[in-house]
């Protein structure tokens, strides 16, 4: 079957569906930026980040936290009016997601260089907008297939990395891992349930290393993708079993990669008039 436009119609309003129950469970957990209210920022260490640092806007954020309610509605209110615009007029629709573009890549900057979270997880708010801009079906598979063959390097990526920095060969990394990342919530809360759970990981060091293995070949699995859409079904399986181990095991969230499941069970139809193109 061949993709159509009824598809992206699909894949718009599931777009949003994830973005906005994302977004009500970040405002429960107090994590929308003028929740957190934050006082400092970090210093990433690539050219987008210092070169947005030399406008000084995060500065002017800090001096000015009413602008942080600004900010929240600027970028949550954007992928709702796209799509209203989407289906009132396509037209429209591509300088709404040109402007989500813009927005979202200097909201994340900002939000991510203040202590909340890793800008890796916000990939897909960063890069669907890009998606968005085209209306034409054709180019709208092309690009959808590029968003998948991002996603699978972003993991497959991890997976090499661990053996490259020969992580995956050291029977000591998963536990040196877990006593790095939740060295602040056992000191603070000991004797909890969760973190006797992580303490009993830590002095396991062989259980915890076979976890972390597991992990690496999960993530080198992502590989398959590259050569055939077969198995995109299984990889969304493995990357939601992925998310959940990830929230229980190292208390790292990565909900907001989900729109990425989009482009897995999306690349099954296929290109319109294929023959002609890939003949």
């Amino acid at each position: 079957m061949q993709i159509t436009t009824n598809h992206r119609k699909q894949i718009t309003a599931w777009f949003c569906i994830i973005f906005y129950v994302l977004m009500i469970f970040k405002w429960i957990d107090g994590m929308f930026l003028y929740q957190l209210q934050p006082i400092l920022y970090n210093i990433r260490f690539d050219l987008i980040t210092w070169n947005l640092m030399h406008t000084g806007l995060h500065q002017l954020l800090l001096a000015n936290r009413s602008v942080f309610i600004i900010f929240d509605i600027l970028f949550y209110s954007l992928p709702l009016i796209y799509l209203f615009a989407f289906r009132a007029k396509p037209g429209a629709a591509t300088i709404a997601a040109g402007i989500m573009l813009i927005v979202n890549w200097i909201y994340i900057q900002c939000y991510t260089l203040f202590p909340t979270n890793s800008i890796e997880s916000y990939n897909a708010w960063l890069l669907f907008p890009v998606l968005f801009m085209t209306t034409n079906i054709k180019n709208f598979y092309f690009l959808l297939h590029g968003l998948r063959y991002f996603f699978l390097f972003f993991f497959a990526s991890a997976g090499i990395w661990k053996l490259v920095q020969y992580g995956a060969f050291n029977p000591e990394q998963m536990s040196g891992v877990l006593l790095f990342q939740h060295k602040e919530f056992l000191t603070s809360s000991p004797g909890t349930s969760y973190s006797n759970f992580i303490y009993w990981l830590i002095s396991h060091p062989t259980i915890s290393y076979l976890l972390y293995l597991c992990g690496a070949i999960i993530e080198i699995a992502f590989l398959i993708g590259f050569l055939t859409k077969k198995h995109d079904r299984w990889l969304t399986a493995v990357f939601l079993t992925f998310l959940c181990f990830n929230v229980l095991i190292m208390r790292i969230h990565y909900w907001e990669m989900t729109p990425f499941l989009l482009v897995l069970f999306y690349s099954k139809y296929s290109f319109p008039d294929e023959r002609r193109y890939f003949s």
